[in-house]
């Protein structure tokens, strides 16, 4: 099994940060994690930039666990092109950045 992780930095448009954050938290979240694979999901405010040109305020990390990594992407993109995703109608698209990664060396424990 590959451990992967989806990252979406992300900001509402300006005036529909209320919005943005009960679709995000409660819609989502929820649909994107229903696609066979993903774990769960969990979302961060930025709190400090210690380094880069990155302008989002809020990051969120899919966690899943899987045979295939591009299979998973496969089951997102037929998810998103079925109409079965709410569209993000209050994210600055022009600043969204996403990745996809798979784990690539052990996990290192403080004091490790």
């Amino acid at each position: 099994m590959a451990k992967c992780k989806l990252i979406a930095l992300t900001t509402p448009l300006p005036g529909k940060e209320a919005e943005f954050h009960d679709w995000y938290q409660n819609t989502h979240l929820k649909e994107v994690t229903s696609v066979p694979g993903f774990e769960g999901a969990q979302r961060f405010r930025l709190v400090a930039k210690l380094m880069g040109e990155d302008t989002n305020q809020f990051l969120a990390i899919y966690d899943a666990d899987v045979e295939d990594p591009g299979a998973l992407l496969a089951g997102m993109g037929e998810f998103a092109q079925s109409g079965k995703m709410t569209p993000a109608i209050y994210q600055d698209m022009a600043t969204t950045y996403t990745a996809f990664f798979v784990e690539c060396d052990d996990y290192v424990k403080a004091g490790g």
